[in-house]
């Protein structure tokens, strides 16, 4: 019994002990016995992830510019990925062990091996997939250390490259803290401080920042702080006072090495109230100011001075030569062109201008007549200009060929210095002034702008900025304006207190004798009451920010006003006596954000062509600006009869809109017209009721409608600067995913066979958009298409055939989930399956200049065929960002026989995870390939150019080394220059 009693009290224990050696064994089988049930949750997690992922990865890409991922979200990216790599391989592994378990080989302790590491990488998908950023993924990116600037426009001198070494040399003792360039006025001081900025080599390796400010003459403190507050990415508050900005700008400088490189010093600056540490040798900072007064120097305490001489004879003449072409092999020019080269006295501005109004001029009485000029003595006063200089630029000025000319370029001196000027909003200001003729239409009248414009930018006279729609007067060129427009010049006077900050308002005796007064950017806060202004055409107080109040009885003296041009102001109204301007021709209140209302006295001004009120076009996309809705009176606008450009941004209600719809309807001079219809119903109306519209004197538009309208205030901003070029005939239409069918609505097919631009969202039927008829959009220059799910091709067969397209210039296709082709060849069902052909004759993407496409997962090769390939000739862009379905730029079984995209110069490729063929086995010419970035694209293993087929290309621009390490080349000796982002 006892015997018994002990066994009996012996089988709890061994039961416990059994249950702690059973569960680890049961675990370990379940790892085996579960294998594919926990495979299948693994890639479950493992999508997730993904897809978390992927609704990062292009926010990242979007904003790579402005803004960069914190490293938070960059380890969790290299989390995700390493990640990914563990579960192909995991992938492959169990490959393995289903194979073996068909074999009847499985070995139980593999698979329970790679069942416990499934259990654990589902835990770690879990963490990854919960995680939450502490603040947002993306952070600003810190400003970087120098900033390119262009290049000059002309080619440089020998000289140029000197003064630039002699200056790096300075740079270079440690002793020299701030250096000081200075010469006469367009001798190419500029242009030595650009090379300066741009030369890399030592400029990066010495200082953490390179600043590069224009000061120009009169400088507020506050407008140089904005300037190196943007360019260090700090927001500066408005409201703050100089002392507190200095101090956030202090604090961000202190203890960096900065180069400050300051254009234009007309007097001292006082770099301490700016907010810069004091440069000196213990702090290595340094200060280059470029100058025309050595006195400058002295003043700003410069430790060297580098003076920047005219050009020797010998590149003076090499620089005329250059720039005035062939001509000069003319023995009969030759002796006069020496002498003119001489009497430029080697001054680089002054050959320039020379150049601009001697280029290709064969008559040598032209070149006889232009030397006696020359040689004359000057008639106007020019301040301290050096004076041949102005006698220099004043010959150009005689030698333009009309009045017009000269009347035009004299209107330019009313900006400020360096001031890019809009070119069309400039020959609206022409056309209302009538300096040419008043029967040239508003498009005739734009043209013959243009053609001025050109005429003088050709004189060197203007000079052309980087953005198409801008130019710019060189500050040499703006004072001979000025004085020639003086009160002792001898044209018409003009009071030009444009871009200074005083707040002190000239004497109305000035005023009574001005024909165009100009104080655009100043700093004024108050008018006189009732100016007496008998001779003003044109008034520009644009700019004025802090400008609040136009006094009632100010309007009441200018009886020959035609401009007036109040735009950026913080006018809440406009005073009763606007009736009394009955010559006004153009009004403009564009980005004057208090505007309540406009008065009905604004329908007594009966001369009026012009009204722009709202969001300027050209600053469509800024963030931040909160706009009411505007008040237009009832009748107003119909109550104008002459008006013929009307641009209405602001913010109306849907009641408002129809209620200025009728008005505008009813207008029989309208030519050019930017309006948000809201409605299909509004558009349709205003294209059956407006005279203009139907009988084609609409020349200019931009057209938004539709259920859900991407308003002009309210797009994106890259959509809309890419679209600026063509914003002349815009059409925007949003069609909500809601269309019963394919087809557009009626409206918007009047609009588009006469638009140049045209974006197209949210189409919820549409599958081909050549089926648009395309055949009749021969104007059609931009085309953007976001988000039309049922898309699959932009043009068919049928759509070929009737050369759709031909004579586009961008395309951007955004968001298509269903697109698999843009050019499709195949046969529609029920014909035959082995199609001809293509017609020889067809032109369709042959003017296309840019493709870029986004988001389009299932378009697996970039160009379907070799045909496809061949009418992109002029394609010089492309961008291609995740698009995961891509295999290749074209399929592999295609034969290309002639040279492809021979003016290819830029090429982006991003997210592309199943891309293989670059253009393999295709005849290519990259002579014009400037810039490659290639990022996520792991499975691209071979590239068709080198440094020998792409002799422009300096480098690749990526981040993954790896993938860089992996790329095979045909000749390594050759082989590209990784460029790390």
């Amino acid at each position: 019994m006892l015997h018994l009693a002990v066994a009996a009290a012996s089988i709890p224990a061994t039961w416990e002990i059994g249950k702690c050696l059973w569960f680890p064994i049961a675990r370990r089988i379940n790892y085996a016995r579960k294998l594919t049930n926990n495979w299948e949750a693994l890639c479950k997690k493992a999508s997730e992830l993904r897809s978390k992922k992927d609704d990062i990865d292009p926010k990242i890409e979007r904003f790579r510019l402005q803004r960069n991922p914190t490293k938070e979200c960059d380890n969790w990216r290299n989390e995700v990925a390493e990640m990914e790599n563990k579960v192909a391989t995991l992938q492959q592994e169990l490959n393995v062990e289903k194979k073996c378990v068909w074999g009847l080989c499985s070995d139980i302790f593999e698979r329970i091996k790679l069942g416990k590491r499934m259990v654990n990488m589902i835990t770690k998908i879990d963490l990854l997939i919960e995680k939450k950023f502490e603040n947002e993924f993306l952070i600003d990116l810190p400003p970087a250390r120098v900033e390119r600037r262009p290049d000059p426009a002309s080619k440089l001198t020998t000289s140029a490259y000197d003064t630039r070494d002699m200056v790096l040399d300075k740079l270079r003792d440690e002793r020299t803290a701030k250096i000081g360039i200075w010469g006469m006025g367009g001798v190419g001081k500029t242009a030595v401080l650009q090379l300066l900025n741009n030369y890399y080599h030592d400029i990066k390796t010495f200082f953490d920042f390179v600043i590069w400010v224009t000061v120009s003459k009169s400088p507020s403190i506050r407008n140089l702080q904005n300037e190196v507050g943007m360019r260090l990415s700090i927001d500066i508050n408005a409201d703050e006072s100089d002392d507190r900005v200095a101090c956030t700008l202090f604090r961000r400088l202190e203890g960096k090495k900065y180069l400050l490189l300051l254009d234009d010093v007309w007097d001292e600056v006082d770099l301490s109230i700016v907010g810069f540490p004091n440069a000196n040798q213990q702090n290595g900072c340094k200060v280059v100011l470029t100058t025309r007064k050595k006195e400058v120097c002295r003043k700003m305490e410069t430790d060297a001075e580098v003076h920047v001489s005219v050009l020797p004879n010998e590149e003076a003449w090499e620089m005329f030569s250059s720039g005035v072409g062939h001509i000069l092999t003319l023995s009969t020019i030759k002796t006069y062109a020496q002498d003119i080269v001489s009497e430029c006295d080697g001054l680089p501005l002054a050959l320039k201008v020379v150049c601009g109004a001697l280029r290709k001029e064969e008559n040598v009485y032209v070149w006889k007549n232009f030397l006696r000029e020359l040689r004359s003595p000057a008639t106007s006063v020019i301040g301290d200009l050096n004076d041949k200089v102005f006698q220099v630029l004043k010959v150009s000025y005689d030698q333009l060929k009309n009045i017009e000319e000269k009347k035009c370029l004299l209107f330019c001196g009313l900006y400020p210095e360096a001031d890019m000027i809009e070119k069309s909003r400039l020959i609206g200001y022409w056309r209302a002034e009538r300096i040419f003729s008043s029967k040239l239409t508003l498009e005739q009248a734009l043209d013959k702008g243009e053609a001025i414009l050109q005429a003088l930018i050709d004189a060197s006279l203007l000079e052309k900025c980087d953005k198409d729609d801008s130019v710019k007067m060189h500050d040499v060129v703006r004072d001979m304006v000025l004085a020639i427009t003086s009160l002792q010049g001898e044209e018409p006077t003009h009071l030009v207190q444009a871009g200074i900050s005083s707040e002190m308002i000239p004497e109305e005796v000035e005023w009574k004798n001005a024909r165009r007064i100009s104080f655009m950017n100043r700093d004024l806060r108050s008018l006189p009451e009732s100016p007496n202004c008998p001779k003003l055409l044109t008034l520009l107080l644009q700019g004025n920010e802090n400008l609040e109040v136009i006094p009632e009885t100010f309007f009441n003296n200018m009886p020959s006003l035609r401009v007036l041009d109040l735009s950026r102001t913080r006018i809440k109204s406009l005073p009763t006596s606007i009736s009394k301007l009955d010559g006004l021709r153009e009004l403009v209140l564009l980005d004057c954000e208090n505007l309540e209302a406009l008065p009905k006295e604004i329908s007594a001004l009966k001369e009026l062509e012009v009204l722009y009120v709202g969001r300027s076009i050209l600053e469509i996309g800024r963030r931040g600006t909160k706009r009411e809705e505007l008040i237009i009176p009832v009748g107003m606008i119909c109550g104008i009869p002459h008006i013929e450009v009307i641009e209405i941004t602001s913010r109306l209600s849907y009641e408002h809109t129809e209620i200025i719809l009728k008005d505008l309807s009813n207008l029989g001079s309208l030519s050019s017209l930017v309006f948000d219809f809201h409605k299909l119903g509004n558009l349709q109306h205003f294209l059956q009721n407006s005279i203009p519209w139907k009988e084609r004197r609409l020349t200019q538009f931009i057209f938004f409608a539709g259920k859900c309208p991407h308003r002009l205030y309210e797009h994106d901003p890259w959509l809309l600067q890419l679209s600026k070029k063509y914003y002349e005939r815009f059409l925007g239409y949003d069609g909500g995913g809601e269309e019963r069918d394919s087809a557009l609505p009626q409206a918007i097919e009047n609009v588009l066979i006469r638009s140049s631009a045209f974006l197209l969202m949210r189409h919820g039927k549409l599958k081909v958009l050549s089926d648009l008829g395309m055949q009749n959009t021969d104007e059609l220059r931009y085309c953007y298409i976001g988000k039309c799910g049922a898309l699959e091709t932009i043009v068919n067969r049928n759509g070929l055939e009737m050369s759709a397209f031909s004579n586009l210039e961008f395309l951007c296709l955004d968001e298509l989930s269903n697109l698999k082709s843009i050019l499709c060849l195949e046969m529609e069902e029920g014909q035959s399956s082995s199609p001809p052909p293509p017609p020889l004759n067809v032109n369709s993407f042959t003017n296309l200049t840019r493709l870029q496409l986004w988001d389009c997962p299932l378009i697996e090769h970039l160009f379907s065929s070799g045909f496809m390939l061949q009418q992109m000739s002029n394609l010089k862009d492309l961008l291609v960002l995740n698009c995961r379905g891509l295999k290749g730029m074209i399929p592999e079984d295609e034969k290309v026989e002639y040279e492809a995209i021979p003016k290819l110069s830029y090429l982006y490729l991003y997210e592309l995870p199943e891309f293989v063929n670059l253009f393999e086995g295709v005849r290519t010419c990259w002579q014009s390939l400037d810039e490659v970035i290639i990022l996520n694209t792991p499975k691209l293993r071979k590239l068709p150019f080198d440094t020998n087929s792409a002799p422009n290309l300096k480098g690749i621009q990526s981040y993954n080394q790896k993938w860089w390490d992996a790329l095979e080349w045909d000749n390594h000796a050759a082989k590209l220059q990784l460029l790390m982002l």
